[in-house]
């Protein structure tokens, strides 16, 4: 079946959250976010919001491929598909520990807390205090600085 990614204006956002829902996914798309969604068949089968952070760097959250659609390679289709969006400017992500294998794919590297800025740091620190096993991650943009 053919996909579709393709970037949802802020009107359609209650479309991902609909989406992030029926997949028992506690995430909420705002206005602030860049939403990107993957669709078969005009149906939203995976997600996932790039929030921008100080520095000029963005932030993968909320990748979610719908249940159904799982460990058929969408999500690294929708990833593939935003490779231009991805190199404009370093992008960091939580993942968890055992997605390592499928974000270094992508072109993330594994980061340790004491390497990165606070602005992840922090954040980073208060997830896994809740108790979630997650490591940080980040691409690198291929601009020049």
């Amino acid at each position: 079946m053919d996909s579709i990614v393709e970037r949802l204006e802020p009107i359609q956002l209650p479309l991902v959250n609909r989406f992030y829902k029926d997949c028992r996914y506690s995430a909420k798309a705002t206005r602030s976010d860049e939403v990107y969604v993957l669709r078969q068949g005009g149906k939203i089968v995976a997600a996932l919001r790039l929030s921008s952070k100080p520095e000029h760097n963005l932030f993968l959250r909320s990748m979610c491929v719908h249940p159904e659609y799982r460990r058929k390679g969408l999500g690294e289709e929708l990833l593939k598909a935003l490779g231009p969006v991805l190199t404009l400017q370093p992008v960091y992500c939580f993942p968890f520990s055992h997605l390592e294998a499928f974000y270094r794919n992508a072109g993330f590297e594994r980061q340790s807390p004491e390497s990165v800025a606070s602005f992840i740091r922090d954040p980073w620190a208060s997830y896994c205090r809740q108790g979630r096993d997650i490591i940080i991650m980040t691409r690198s943009s291929n601009l020049s600085t």
